[in-house]
C-alpha cells in the first residue's frame, strides 16, 4: 500500500511528500488547470494545513486567521458563479489584469500568456472544485485605518501562505484569488459570515493535483529588485 496520504481512503495527514525546503519555496505554483476535479478531498488533509498555518509567526501572539472550509457542491457552485461572472467583467476590463497588459520582455510575455490561459480555465471550473478555503481576518479591518491594517495583514499573509505550503507538501494544489473581494456581502451570505464582523482575505480553491512535476517561473534578476542601503 502507497505510503502517501493522498492515496489513501483515510489519509495519515502526518505523512508529507519528499519536497525539499528549496524545491517547496521556489516551484510551489498557482495550481488552476491541474485542480483534480473528481477526487474528493479528506477534512484531515484540511485540518494539517490550517494547522501548520497556524504555525506561522502571529504578531503579538494573536490568532487572527480563521478559515471558512466550503464542500457543500451547491454553496460552492454558488461562488464559482460569482467568480466567472467578476472574471469576465471586471477582471478582463481591468488595465492590471492579464487581458489588456503588455509585457515588454518576450519570456515575461510568454509566461503571462500561459498565466492567462489558465486563469481562464479557473473560472471555467471553480465551480466544480472539491474545496473552497476562504481565509478571513476578525474583526474587520477599520476604514481608513491603513497602519493599523498593515499590521494585522502582515500576520494573515503568512498563515494563508503557510496553509498553500502545507497543501503541497499533502498532494494538494491552491490558488490564491481576490477575484471575489469585490462581492464580500454576497459570498458571506452564501457561507454564513457576518459581513459587518469578518474580513475576507481571499478565495482559494483546493483540489488533488493531476502530475507530479512543479518547477520554478522565469522571474527577471533578484539584482534587479535589490536597493543596498538607499532607493
Amino acid at each position: 500500500m502507497s505510503d502517501n496520504p493522498t492515496q489513501l481512503g483515510h489519509p495519515d495527514p502526518t505523512v508529507l511528500g519528499h519536497v525539499g525546503a528549496h524545491e517547496l519555496l521556489t516551484s510551489t505554483r498557482a495550481v488552476r488547470k491541474r485542480l483534480d476535479l473528481g477526487r474528493p478531498v479528506h477534512p484531515a488533509l484540511i485540518e494539517a494545513c490550517v494547522a501548520d498555518a497556524l504555525q506561522a509567526p502571529q504578531g503579538s501572539n494573536l490568532m487572527r486567521t480563521e478559515f471558512v472550509v466550503v464542500r457543500d457542491p451547491d454553496r460552492i457552485e454558488r461562488l464559482g458563479r460569482i467568480y466567472r461572472e467578476e472574471f469576465d467583467g471586471f477582471y478582463r476590463e481591468s488595465e492590471l489584469g492579464l487581458f489588456n497588459r503588455v509585457d515588454s520582455d518576450p519570456r515575461h510575455a510568454a509566461q503571462s500568456r500561459r498565466t492567462r490561459d489558465s486563469a481562464e480555465h479557473l473560472a471555467e471550473v471553480m465551480s466544480r472544485v472539491p474545496v473552497i478555503v476562504i481565509p478571513c481576518l476578525t474583526p474587520r479591518l477599520a476604514e481608513g485605518d491603513v497602519l493599523t491594517a498593515k499590521h494585522r495583514l502582515a500576520t494573515v499573509y503568512p498563515t494563508v501562505w503557510n496553509f498553500m505550503l502545507a497543501a503541497r507538501l499533502r498532494g494538494l494544489g491552491t490558488c490564491w484569488t481576490g477575484m471575489t473581494l469585490g462581492r464580500e456581502d454576497e459570498v458571506a451570505e452564501i457561507v454564513g459570515i457576518d459581513p459587518t464582523e469578518v474580513e475576507q482575505v481571499c478565495m482559494i480553491p483546493v483540489a488533488h493535483h493531476t502530475g507530479t512535476s512543479f518547477r520554478p517561473a522565469w522571474r527577471p534578476p533578484a539584482e534587479e529588485f535589490i536597493h543596498w542601503d538607499t532607493w
